[in-house]
């Protein structure tokens, strides 16, 4: 059976269209582009190819931290490169995984070779919070427990303060959270 999260694909939260910049971009025109579209990287080209790309962070860490003047540095000696790219109609599942694995919190959205945005960590996290509620009441509605790692315990929400946890114990048929199970036992002793 397909989740809503299987559904979901890249195409769905993607952002676009990508602000772009040439190799021989200095690092400053950089950082205004960045400020001027409210973003937090610029996809650097070479001939209309995408070909890596200069985030806030790359700016920081190798110009700034480096005490380097930005007007002297090129995009070119900064940016990532090769452009890790995804196809538009993968889910926002494929695309965690490959940001999680190569250590990158942002791809290109590539079709038929050409980009078409780009989808961030950020951008899948606006549209995951509707989707753990679909999920969380649907596992309700079937009575469904999530088995965990630890004896006992159970992941999801908590059915008093609906904060995420892995460790839900049923008390009283309702999954608590350690803090609410501890505030649970307080009231307890008070009254």
């Amino acid at each position: 059976m397909k989740t809503l999260a299987d559904e979901v694909k890249v195409r769905d939260v993607m952002s676009s269209p990508v602000v772009e910049a040439w190799e021989d971009t200095s690092a400053d025109e950089l950082a205004r582009m960045m400020e001027k579209y409210n973003v937090g990287s610029v996809v650097i080209t070479r001939a209309g190819v995408p070909v890596g790309i200069v985030t806030k962070s790359d700016l920081v860490y190798k110009v700034v931290a480096k005490n380097l003047k930005p007007s002297d540095i090129k995009a070119s000696s900064i940016m990532s490169s090769p452009l890790q790219t995804i196809d538009p109609d993968k889910t926002i599942e494929e695309a965690l995984r490959i940001m999680t694995s190569l250590k990158i919190s942002r791809l290109a959205v590539t079709y038929k070779n050409k980009l078409v945005g780009l989808v961030s960590v950020k951008d899948i996290l606006q549209v995951t919070p509707e989707i753990l509620e679909i999920v969380k009441e649907n596992i309700r509605i079937r009575g469904i427990t999530i088995p965990s790692s630890r004896e006992g315990y159970v992941e999801g929400y908590c059915d008093e303060c609906g904060e995420w946890s892995d460790m839900l114990l049923n008390v009283d048929g309702r999954y608590l959270c350690e803090d609410c199970r501890i505030e649970l036992t307080k009231r307890g002793v008070e009254e």
